[in-house]
């Protein structure tokens, strides 16, 4: 009987291809993590710094960035993920807001800065 069966040509094409389907089936996941330190800014006044933070907040964590999609994808052999952490995100609005680079963000530049991203919220919208 096994002779009969291994005669079939569409046998031997399904036992392939399930074979290759098996092999095949496999996930590789690799990340990479941008990090760098977090690097030291003064404020002129306590506005300044509420001003930078509340932007920085709703520019980097929007209400609802808590939420999420359920989606279900075809498996691929490779996925590829890039992370990137807060300090990252923070350094670069500090060199945004940061003008002239001396190290101090002023109450003008603080609010430039929340204008810019405040612009940019209500184009989402």
């Amino acid at each position: 009987m096994i002779r009969i069966i291994m005669k079939t040509p569409r046998f031997a094409l399904t036992l392939v291809f399930v074979f290759a389907v098996i092999a095949s089936s496999g996930c590789a996941t690799r990340a990479t993590v941008k990090d760098e330190s977090r690097q030291s800014v003064r404020f002129a006044s306590t506005e300044a710094a509420q001003t930078f933070y509340e932007a920085y907040l709703a520019r980097y964590y929007p209400p609802g960035a808590g939420s999420f999609t359920v989606a279900i994808y075809a498996p691929l052999p490779y996925h590829h993920r890039k992370i990137t952490t807060d300090n990252v995100f923070f350094n670069e609005a500090v060199r945004t807001t940061d003008k002239n680079s001396d190290g101090m963000i002023s109450e003008d530049e603080a609010s430039a800065y929340a204008a810019t991203v405040h612009q940019r919220s209500a184009s989402r919208k």
